[in-house]
């Protein structure tokens, strides 16, 4: 197949964000690839959601505004619905990079494609080789991943998670058919802020330590954990402690103290 043939199917997610939704369409009509495909997923919204979706009819290839259980499943909605050769999904606010984005996918091949993407105005991006223990420790942003249809009708979205079914959807096809992730190093998407994985940051760890525990085989996983604790102690222990301002003026003097024991005994012997 001709990869400037590839047909893309554009999942929008939304519900109750009419602006943000006229923005991520906005951004799909200035795309400049005529192969696509635009799907509407809205929750039910009560706000002007269906205006915004009633503009924008000329771009809109199938939409849908009914009640769902949560945001994955929408994106499995989505995922019925589809015919594209690649999927990628966008939420309502969310923009792609520039008007090239899909021509410039079109110039790799894999089962998914991911690449980084801009997240409140910082860039994030993935290593030029994703291994495992990459996807489980630096994650994705799924605006920035595009799944070959085959691959994402079979492995979808688990709905039992909340927080990384997203993740669950990549780190899944590759534990179980080794399929072929290919990492574009440009960035594909300008996110907006505030999702509940970075909110719930706890209850996302709490998931992570899960899906590990059900993909990655025993043999491995006792590895992963250890690398995963000398790698992101310290940035844990941070964000745990960023929530006690207070005892910051503490911990500089324990250090100093710490630094000044060190330096007096650090020449006895320890018996």
């Amino acid at each position: 197949m001709d990869n400037q043939n590839r047909q893309y199917s554009i999942i929008v997610v939304t519900y109750n964000n009419a602006d943000g939704l006229k923005r991520t369409l906005m951004s799909i009509r200035q795309i400049d690839y005529a192969q696509k495909e635009v799907v509407v997923i809205d929750g039910g919204s009560k706000d002007h959601t269906l205006d915004v979706i009633a503009e924008y009819q000329d771009i809109i290839t199938t939409s849908v505004s009914e009640k769902d259980s949560g945001i994955y499943n929408a994106m499995n909605k989505g995922v019925k619905l589809v015919h594209g050769d690649y999927v990628v999904f966008m939420n309502a606010g969310d923009e792609f990079a520039n008007a090239d984005v899909l021509s410039l996918v079109s110039r790799y091949e894999g089962d998914i494609i991911l690449g980084g993407d801009l997240y409140g105005g910082k860039q994030r991006m993935p290593k030029a080789s994703m291994t495992l223990y990459d996807l489980l420790s630096i994650g994705i942003c799924h605006q920035a991943v595009y799944y070959r249809r085959e691959v994402l009708q079979k492995y979808g979205f688990d709905e039992s998670y909340k927080l990384i079914a997203d993740l669950k959807s990549v780190v899944e096809p590759l534990v179980k058919d080794r399929v072929k992730i290919t990492v574009v190093t440009e960035v594909l998407a300008v996110c907006e802020v505030g999702g509940l994985s970075k909110q719930r940051w706890r209850d996302t760890l709490t998931e992570n330590r899960r899906m590990i525990d059900e993909l990655v085989d025993p043999f491995y996983r006792d590895d992963y954990q250890r690398f995963a604790r000398i790698n992101n102690g310290m940035l844990h222990d941070f964000a745990v402690l960023s929530h006690f301002h207070s005892a910051f003026p503490l911990i500089k003097w324990l250090s100093k103290a710490m630094s000044f024991l060190n330096s007096k005994f650090k020449h006895i012997p320890i018996e």
